[in-house]
């Protein structure tokens, strides 16, 4: 009986945080935020492949990686193929995974601090968030979109002012133009498969 009334309430505690995240902005950030923390500090997280494999849902439920790769190619995106486009969506998907794996690497235990929601253009909501380490405190506001239910995180805005879409919309540009969308797709998987081989 004891079993099932705390399988009942940590059912109850996971629906209602998920009904959080869903409804607000900052309540989607600060769930990702415990996930990602979690993740990187677990003992059996000792591995980029198992790092891969546990960060990857999470950011899945967090990102809207289809609106952010869409955003950083543009027409090449909507003169892509279905096939093009899918491959593109998943080596975009794999090198944002890879990139937060080799950022975090060293983070066995840190807390974020959500400091409030503020309105941006569109209908869009910026999260301030503070990522403090012992050593270091990093600023990070998160763009968030509400798609169907959800509220998503569309940018990352590194020190409260720098894009790391609008670098990564300015990196691809050179590429995009030499090789199109099939050349780009191939430089994201190398440089994730790079990063998942340190």
């Amino acid at each position: 009986m004891r079993d099932v009334i705390r399988t009942s309430l940590l059912l109850i505690v996971f629906l209602t945080l998920s009904a959080a995240a869903k409804a607000n902005p900052a309540g989607a950030v600060e769930a990702y935020h415990d996930r990602l923390l979690a993740v990187f500090s677990s003992p059996a997280s000792s591995s980029d492949q198992t790092r891969f494999d546990g960060l990857s849902p999470i950011m899945d439920d967090a990102f809207d990686f289809e609106g952010m790769i869409k955003t950083a190619t543009g027409s090449y995106w909507r003169g892509a193929t279905p096939e093009a486009k899918a491959a593109l969506l998943e080596a975009f998907r794999r090198i944002n995974i890879a990139t937060y794996i080799d950022r975090f690497a060293d983070l066995k235990s840190g807390k974020f601090k959500t400091n409030g929601t503020r309105e941006g253009p569109r209908g869009l909501k910026l999260v301030d968030t503070k990522l403090m380490t012992g050593t270091d405190n990093v600023v990070l506001t998160y763009v968030t979109r509400q798609k169907d239910d959800k509220w998503l995180i569309i940018d990352v805005l590194l020190d409260g002012g720098i894009s790391e879409l609008a670098l990564r919309t300015s990196e691809y540009a050179s590429t995009l133009k030499n090789g199109g969308v099939t050349a780009l797709t191939q430089t994201l998987n190398n440089q994730a498969k790079a990063l998942l081989e340190k």
